[in-house]
């Protein structure tokens, strides 16, 4: 009897682990197919493909999203790359002279200035930056204010001719 009781505990521990061993034997298969089917890295990506699909994303953007416009109006000036910072404080200064404000942004090419300047002095403040004024101090009302776009385009600067020596 206490063989039959063995033979009983014996299958039923052989059963007990075979259900166990099963679940663990199919983790460790699929485990095994999804490692095996895994696919390869991808090739580091090109610097000239990484550059042209920059340049056709700022495309597609200026396209859908084009630059934002206040009004307009726009005053564009034309100066060298190397003037642009004092342009940039001159159109500053004026606006700050006739009782405004100026923000400005820069989007690499161009330097786009919004001038938020007293309606009354619109004109003189229009003017001064035409003129190329570099400062001034005029009393405007402050309400209402008028917003006006300057754009500093870039220039190629004009080489200064050498003087011949005489021999």
């Amino acid at each position: 009897m206490e063989s039959e009781q063995k033979q009983k505990r014996f299958a039923m521990a052989l059963a007990v682990g075979a259900a166990l061993i099963l679940p663990v034997a199919l983790a460790v298969v699929g485990f095994w197919a999804m490692w095996s089917a895994r696919a390869p890295a991808p090739p580091a990506p090109d610097p000239v493909q990484n550059e042209a699909l920059r340049a056709s994303i700022e495309r597609a953007a200026n396209v859908v999203m084009p630059v934002p416009t206040l009004t307009d109006e726009i005053l564009a000036l034309d100066c060298p790359a190397e003037n642009f910072e004092k342009e940039v404080q001159r159109v500053v200064r004026l606006a700050t002279g006739v009782g405004g404000s100026a923000s400005s942004w820069n989007d690499g090419a161009t330097v786009r200035l919004i001038a938020n300047v007293p309606a009354s002095v619109a004109d003189l403040f229009r003017e001064s930056v035409q003129r190329g004024v570099y400062d001034i101090a005029a009393a405007g009302d402050q309400k209402p204010m008028k917003v006006i776009q300057v754009v500093l385009r870039p220039i190629e600067a004009q080489p200064v001719p050498a003087k011949k020596k005489k021999n």
